[in-house]
Order: C-alpha cells, then sequence, then structure tokens
C-alpha cells in the first residue's frame, strides 16, 4: 500500500512540474507575445531575393511585334524566349502567356514560337488586361513594344499606381534595341501604318521591351541577373528601375549600425525577425535620447537620377491597436531628424533625437519610422528615354523614325508621376520599435 502511494505521489508530483514549467513558459512569453511587423503604411513584407517566386512572362503577339523576329544578324530577340525560360526557371519557375486583345497560357514549350515571325498573329494591343491578370506577388515580365491599342495609357498607369506603386511594389523597364524588318501600326494623329526595315545598321535598330513587375527584391534580382547575362552582347540595352529604394542596397538597419547613440542600447525581449527593423531599450523615459548612422550612396541600377543636395527627412511615431499600427500624435512631440553631409563624398548622416516621455506612448509598443528622401522636383529623366522618344503629334512620312518608340517620353513621365503620388522612393529608411509597456 505504501509503495503504491509513493507512486501516485510521484505522479503528481511530476504533473505538478510540468503544469508550473508551461506556466512559467507562458509568463516569459508575456514580453514577446506582441507580433512585430512592418506597416503596411510604411513598406511591405520583406520578399528576400533568395527566396524562390513564381515568373509569368506576357508576350505581346500582335502582328507589328512579327519585324523583331525577322533579321537573323545581330538579333536578340529572336534568343529571347529561351533566355526568359531559363532565367525563370533559375527564379523559382515560369509560365508563358501570350496576348493580344485576350491572354492564352502557352502550354510546354511552345513559347519557343515567339522566335518565328508567323507566330504574331493578333490585331490589338491590350497592355491593360495583362495587369488585370498579373499576380503582384508574382515576377511578372512583358514583353512589348509599349503599343496600347487607342493609346489608353492613363488607364494602364492608374492601374499600375493601383495594384504595385500603391502596395510599396516595384516596376523596371528594360529596352533593347533589335534589327526590325516589317510594319508598325497606328502613328501619328492620323494612325498611319509605315514599312521599316532597319537592316543591319545599330543606329537604326528597333527598340523593344522588358516590362518587369512584383515584390522589390525580386524585381531588382532580375534586372541584376539579366544584366550579368548581357555581357558580350552587342544590343544596346538600358534599364529604367521604379522603386521605392534609390540606392544600390538597402539603407536600413539590415545593413546600417549606428555610428552614435544617446540614452539607448540594443535589446531584443520582442524578438523581432525582419531585419530591417530593431529594437532599443532606453535608460530614462525623461531624459534625451538620440541615435545617428552614417550611409554611403550608390545609385541603383536603373534608379531615376535625383539630385542629393536636398534630402527631405520625414519622422513619425506608431503604436499597435489591436493587431494594426496606428499614428501617434501628441502636441508636446519633440521627435525630430536631421540628415547632414558625411565627411567623405557621396556620404550621409541622419541623426534621430527625441524624449521617449513626451514622443512615445506609455504601455505601448512604440514604432518609429524615420525616411530620407529627395523631393519630387529633384527626379531628372535618364538621357536614353529622351532620346527613344518620338512624339506622336509631330510624326508624318517625312519624319517617321522606327529607331524610335512613339510617345515612349510620356509614358515613362506618367509612371514617374504615379509612384511619386502612391508611394514614396526613399534613400534610407531607419525602423526601429521601443516597448514601453
Amino acid at each position: 500500500m505504501k509503495m503504491k502511494q509513493k507512486g501516485v505521489r510521484w505522479l503528481w508530483m511530476g504533473l505538478l512540474l510540468m503544469v508550473c514549467s508551461f506556466l512559467l513558459a507562458g509568463c516569459g512569453d508575456d514580453d514577446t507575445a506582441v507580433k512585430i511587423t512592418m506597416p503596411p503604411q510604411v513598406a511591405s513584407e520583406d520578399a528576400g531575393a533568395d527566396t524562390p517566386t513564381a515568373v509569368d512572362v506576357y508576350w505581346d503577339a500582335t502582328y507589328s511585334m512579327a519585324g523583331y523576329a525577322t533579321l537573323p544578324e545581330g538579333n536578340f530577340y529572336r534568343t529571347l524566349p529561351d533566355e526568359l525560360g531559363d532565367l525563370g526557371s533559375s527564379m523559382g519557375g515560369v509560365t508563358f502567356y501570350r496576348f493580344g486583345e485576350e491572354i492564352k497560357e502557352l502550354p510546354g514549350r511552345e513559347y519557343r514560337q515567339f522566335s518565328n515571325p508567323g507566330y504574331y498573329t493578333e490585331v490589338i494591343t491590350a497592355f491593360h488586361n495583362v495587369i488585370d491578370k498579373a499576380d503582384a506577388s508574382h515576377l511578372s515580365i512583358v514583353v512589348t513594344d509599349l503599343f496600347e491599342s487607342d493609346a489608353d495609357w492613363s488607364n494602364v498607369t492608374q492601374k499600375l499606381k493601383e495594384k504595385y506603386f500603391g502596395q510599396h511594389l516595384s516596376i523596371a523597364i528594360i529596352g533593347i534595341k533589335n534589327p526590325f524588318k516589317g510594319d508598325i501600326f497606328d502613328v501619328g494623329i492620323d494612325a498611319a501604318k509605315y514599312a521599316y526595315d532597319s537592316g543591319t545598321a545599330p543606329e537604326r535598330y528597333r527598340p523593344f521591351y522588358l516590362f518587369i513587375m512584383g515584390p522589390d527584391k525580386k524585381v531588382t534580382d532580375f534586372v541584376s541577373r539579366f544584366r550579368e547575362r548581357q555581357q558580350g552582347v552587342q544590343n544596346e540595352t538600358q534599364y529604367l528601375v521604379f522603386s521605392e529604394q534609390l540606392a544600390a542596397q538597402s539603407l536600413d538597419f539590415s545593413r546600417l549600425e549606428l555610428s552614435a547613440s544617446q540614452n539607448i542600447f540594443r535589446d531584443d525581449k520582442l524578438h523581432v525577425q525582419d531585419q530591417r527593423i530593431r529594437e532599443f531599450g532606453i535608460d530614462s523615459s525623461d531624459d534625451a535620447t538620440s541615435l545617428e548612422t552614417t550611409f554611403p550612396y550608390q545609385p541603383a541600377l536603373g534608379a531615376l537620377p535625383v539630385d542629393l543636395s536636398k534630402l527631405n527627412v520625414k519622422a513619425e511615431v506608431l503604436t499597435l491597436e489591436g493587431d494594426e499600427w496606428q499614428p501617434v500624435e501628441k502636441r508636446d512631440s519633440d521627435l525630430t531628424a536631421k540628415i547632414v553631409p558625411g565627411e567623405a563624398e557621396n556620404t550621409y548622416s541622419i541623426q534621430v533625437s527625441l524624449t521617449p516621455s513626451k514622443s512615445l506612448e506609455d504601455g505601448k509598443v512604440n514604432f518609429v519610422h524615420v525616411m530620407a528622401a529627395p523631393d519630387a522636383q529633384s527626379y531628372r529623366m535618364p538621357d536614353w528615354v529622351t532620346k527613344w522618344n518620338m512624339a506622336n503629334a509631330d510624326v508624318n512620312a517625312a519624319a517617321f523614325d522606327g529607331s524610335k518608340t512613339i510617345n515612349f517620353l510620356h509614358i515613362v513621365e506618367s509612371l514617374k508621376s504615379s509612384i511619386l503620388a502612391a508611394a514614396h522612393p526613399s534613400l534610407v529608411n531607419l525602423d526601429f520599435v521601443i516597448d514601453e509597456r
């Protein structure tokens, strides 16, 4: 009987120990119960360039594209189907579509038919339908001459603004000059048709474009991979990237370290997973608090040229209300941020200062977002865009130049205006949390 009682006692002690361990673990998790994610009004989720992604290639199959596949010498366009198939597969998997007015998924290796001039049979180009169909979480690549039936680019850019720029996603344009022999339609205000033959003279080659849409790191990764594969290719190739990131590398806490600080220290009780976000603790809520970081500036491939002589800096605080980040507006807030030129050429420093008791919400997790960006007037159009452009209103038989794209400058200007209106291209972003609970 005693042996049985002793066994029962040990059983109860074991169960009690398990319950205590569970309760202690739960208590230990109280400080980490809040999952810190990037506020959607600040940036998108961090989709790394090294994670697999679905690649969708939409190929303009209208008759006007046939001219790019006609001449054999110096023809990069005819090797492009295999190039994109290989590159898309290496990024995670690729699906090809042909489009005109409608969009059709292509089975197997039928996409290789795009090297054949006879494969181009569509009459109407409906770029806007591609945007409607495209999955914004995928990398979408449109092969086109940037012609839109009815020239309805205002509709196209509005859709891009809502689906991509408004969601912190990116768009890139890769322009490639290629031999061309065929017809070009709807030119000028009279919608004339012209036959054009570039021959083998590179200065007469006609441009076509890869229009790339998707998550920022996927877009920039594709552009970088594509450029590497262009080594040795003689066709003139130009790059333009519309992104919220203006520097060659992400200038945030995934790469930057503090060069000076006061009343602040590194903390990790919230176990923040997003490397762009740093967690700090403070020594005293009533004392002046500051941090500073210095960064170099190197323009990203294809980024719009900007004048960095004047940079604007914005700082704001958000707190969690349920599962959503909401802005904090405190009348006595003394949160300030400024940017100053660094000692070395093309380097800058951002200095952030605040008094926690004045600028942060007591009893809550505070998210501080600091962004430095050029003003809207600082952006310049790349020279190549102007050189490749032909204004539609000025076109007639005598002025027609098949080596240029009708209204290209207007298209690019429209995209620039859209991203500046819907998103906030920035040079550097500092995002950090301070737990005041």
